[in-house]
């Protein structure tokens, strides 16, 4: 993992249905580092790690994409669909929708200083994005390939 990823756990025991311990701690990272982000974060002294941002995130992802819905993924024939639904759905989370816990009509890219606007769909979807790298090909290239080779 990247130096700059912190990691942490909060692992809840339960007994009859209720929360009987919750234990907390940091998988990846400083614990100071950890704490301070958490601070930074939750614009608390007395924040501690919780599982709320995430349940948050997965509650928005299952209102977005209706496969998530169901307890099954029979709505995708291939796991692709969802995957790229998936990605769709994180993006605009980050740059298109609007936050009110963020303050000020922010999205998490304009508070993490990535931009310093809120995208709008059109902007997103037409943003030019660099072309992925080909994985190198074996064995003879089929004639379409050299084709648009040579057209490039």
């Amino acid at each position: 993992m990247a130096a700059t990823v912190m990691v942490a756990r909060a692992k809840k025991r339960y007994e009859r249905r209720r929360v009987v311990e919750i234990v907390r701690e940091v998988i990846h990272g400083a614990k100071s580092a950890v704490q301070a982000r958490i601070e930074q974060t939750q614009h608390s002294a007395e924040a501690l790690i919780n599982t709320s941002y995430i349940e948050r995130l997965n509650a928005t992802f299952r209102s977005r994409l209706a496969p998530l819905v169901r307890r099954t993924r029979v709505g995708v024939h291939k796991l692709c669909t969802l995957e790229v639904g998936m990605w769709l759905v994180g993006t605009c989370y980050n740059f298109v929708w609007a936050h009110r816990t963020l303050g000020e009509e922010r999205t998490p890219a304009m508070a993490a200083g990535l931009t310093d606007h809120r995208w709008s769909m059109e902007e997103l979807l037409t943003f030019p994005v660099p072309p992925a790298e080909l994985p190198r090909w074996r064995g003879r290239r089929p004639r379409w390939l050299l084709e648009a080779e040579r057209a490039a």
